[in-house]
């Protein structure tokens, strides 16, 4: 002990220093420890349910909102392949809970088992304020009922050399189609309601900002309304020539089914029909005649099959009863909703009980995102190929597959009590626009790009327009002899 180096000295505000040192040394190992474990996958105890554990890193207060990028269907998509077991992930975003589905399989095994319990929708201030709720038995029984969609046929035929960028064109189209279906309205009129949807898009969800935009909509839609009163009133049109705006005057003066049709009310409904219809409706089209122009194969057939079914209907232009028999169009649409859902991340459900889904319980008040996107690429269900021959008489002997809630592998407008209503509304108005734009035209890109140079990313958003819009160079086609030529 004699012969024993005496400790060096430390000044007491070095030895605090390393003692500081030393207990953030234990803490992140801890962390390194505990990061660890929340990487782990998701995994199933047995035999009793238990809670879903977290899959990936989270963060206090954030969560997992961390691992979201700007186009969340991708990110959310990517979390999946990585840690998601079942096709199901259990995220914490923020303070909700969050169960997202990812996979057919595990669409199938959500909207067959345990749709009731997830049919509620999160409260959310900004959709309270932007867009209002309407009653859903309405747009089903009186608004998107085939009769009422059928008798809108005449609305949407007459709104049907240099390269051309299109996403103008094809929301001009659409909003004139939506508009006049909703209210009537042409001209001055559906240009200001162009402008209002312009407001509704650039809108970043402050207070302020929805405010404004629910009272600029109040405004317009309140003189649209007193202009229907006043046409009523004067006894000019009849049931036949009814509009949506018409059709809920209406079936207020009634008392029908015993629906609160306040003022309110039906302002919003007409609103939510033209924001929704538009934009979908143009942006899908948008990403049709992308994957076509991508694939000349597919347009080259689809110009046979529109140009065969025309002439057998000898008819000059193309009506919406021969639409049933172009089974190739029909299929070109269901491929591109299976890619190019309207809404990647249909809108969210919320759990109103307990559930135990996949042998994991899932606490009540989770919000549910299914994911859309990752399910039109789920390799179990589908090849990566651009391929609408897939839909065209079945596969295996069976029926094809459709779209309206029952085939679980392609649902790009959702599936059981929340599937969307509009249906019926939006196909009429897809289906007879490509047909017009690739009878009268061939389509190319312009000089110097491939298919391969195509940028099909989307925007951010809870639609997903293309990231660029999409430029092409129209050449009048020669139609057989006896069809006049678009005018």
């Amino acid at each position: 002990m004699d012969g024993a180096k005496p400790p060096p000295y430390r000044h007491p505000r070095q030895q605090l220093d390393m003692d500081l040192g030393a207990r953030m040394a234990d803490v992140e190992t801890s962390c390194r420890c505990h990061w660890r474990a929340y990487r782990l996958p998701l995994c199933r105890q047995e035999p009793s349910a238990r809670h879903v554990a977290a899959v990936a890193p989270s963060l206090p207060l954030l969560g997992h909102l961390h691992l979201i990028g700007r186009l969340a269907h991708r990110s959310l998509h990517e979390l999946q392949l990585r840690y998601g077991g079942g096709g199901i992930l259990y995220l914490q975003l923020g303070r909700r809970r969050t169960l997202v589905v990812s996979t057919a399989a595990a669409a199938t095994d959500q909207f067959r088992n345990h749709d009731l319990a997830f049919a509620s929708r999160p409260r959310s201030m900004s959709a309270e304020k932007l867009i209002w709720r309407r009653g859903k038995k309405v747009a089903v029984v009186h608004l998107l009922s085939p009769r009422r969609v059928e008798s809108f046929a005449p609305v949407r035929a007459a709104e049907a050399g240099e390269a051309v960028e299109l996403r103008r064109l094809l929301y001009g189209y659409t909003n004139a189609v939506v508009t006049r279906a909703a209210t009537g309205a042409a001209g001055a009129t559906a240009e200001r309601l162009k402008q209002l949807l312009g407001i509704v898009r650039w809108a970043t969800g402050l207070d302020k900002k929805l405010d404004d935009i629910a009272e600029a909509w109040d405004k317009f839609l309140s003189k649209i309304v007193a202009s229907h009163e006043e046409k009523r009133a004067n006894g000019v049109g009849d049931e036949d020539e009814e509009d949506f705006l018409d059709v809920l005057l209406r079936l207020r003066r009634e008392g029908a089914d015993g629906l609160e049709l306040t003022d309110d009310r039906i302002k919003a409904t007409v609103k939510d029909m033209i924001v929704g219809a538009t934009e979908t409706s143009s942006q899908t089209l948008e990403w049709a005649m992308a994957e076509v122009v991508a694939n000349p194969r597919v347009m080259t057939k689809l110009q046979d099959e529109i140009a065969r079914v025309v002439a057998t209907a000898d008819q000059p232009t193309i009506a919406e009863a021969v639409l049933n028999k172009m089974e190739y169009l029909k299929a070109v649409f269901k491929e591109v909703l299976r890619l190019h859902a309207p809404a990647p991340l249909l809108v969210p459900h919320e759990s109103t009980i307990p559930a135990v889904v996949q042998g994991y319980e899932i606490p009540a008040k989770t919000s549910l995102f299914v994911n859309v996107w990752a399910i039109g690429r789920d390799p179990a269900a589908w090849d990566a190929q651009f391929r609408p021959e897939r839909f065209v008489g079945g596969s295996g002997g069976g029926p094809p597959v459709d779209f309206r809630g029952t085939d679980y592998q392609l649902i790009p407008f959702g599936a059981g009590r929340r599937i969307c209503p509009g249906i019926n509304f939006a196909l009429p108005i897809l289906e007879i626009a490509l047909a017009g734009l690739l009878r009268h035209f061939d389509w190319e890109l312009p000089a110097g790009m491939s298919p391969a140079d195509l940028d099909m990313v989307e925007e951010p958003g809870l639609t997903t327009p293309r990231r660029v819009p999409l430029v092409l160079v129209p050449e009048c086609r020669t139609l057989a002899q006896g069809q006049p030529a678009l005018q």
